[in-house]
């Protein structure tokens, strides 16, 4: 057992499931017809945000762990798609904390950003960036599971689907699908301690003789 096999069920499990309820909210907050300016200063929308901001710093480790458990069967295609995720995680972790703690502030000095009437290039420019990072990146990591077998399709196809929803970006329904996923691969048979049957050639210990 590496280091890391302990964490890899709880730190999946709770990423996905702060990624679910907050994708959750976030499509409710959808039906309010308020100004953005004025939605970011009520409690679920608190709510909402810090729930993704602890997802995306769980998931930062969840990442990490499924691809220590499997590291030799993904391969360089999963390194790389394991990279450009974890890159993508910690860029959509600061969106995260801005959205928790920056957007209410800016809700009351600053409205017009919010509500889109100003827009500065460089944010849109971080937004696509953050989106786009973060979307390819978890798009990849699916399409390795699905290539080496070793994880249940239906998780793996999820987190493949999350990842191309979430190139959207300021679109939580992607984190959503994407928490759904990995909640399944939380459960999913792959995190056994049992890897299957001794591979061939390997001698079993011989049971001791009764005197």
């Amino acid at each position: 057992m590496n280091r890391f096999e302990g964490l890899t069920k709880p730190s999946t499990l709770t990423a996905g499931s702060a990624f679910l309820l907050g994708g959750i909210l976030d499509l409710v907050l959808l039906t309010v017809s308020d100004p953005f300016s004025e939605i970011v200063q009520t409690p679920l929308y608190a709510v909402r945000s810090v729930l993704l901001l602890v997802g995306g710093l769980l998931l930062v480790l969840a990442l990490i762990s499924v691809y220590e458990r499997r590291a030799k069967k993904i391969g360089p295609f999963g390194f790389s798609a394991v990279i450009v995720a974890g890159a993508g995680t910690i860029l959509i972790s600061g969106l995260f904390w801005a959205q928790a703690f920056l957007y209410p502030t800016l809700g009351r000095v600053a409205p017009e950003l919010l509500d889109g009437l100003v827009r500065p290039g460089s944010l849109s420019f971080g937004l696509l960036l953050t989106a786009a990072v973060f979307g390819v990146g978890w798009a990849l990591v699916g399409i390795a599971m699905l290539r080496v077998r070793v994880y249940q399709f239906t998780p793996a196809a999820l987190i493949l689907l999350g990842g191309l929803v979430s190139l959207l970006p300021t679109n939580t329904l992607g984190q959503a699908v994407l928490g759904i996923g990995l909640v399944l691969l939380a459960f999913s048979p792959s995190y056994r301690k049992h890897e299957g049957p001794q591979r061939h050639g390997d001698v079993a210990p011989h049971p001791q003789q009764q005197p």
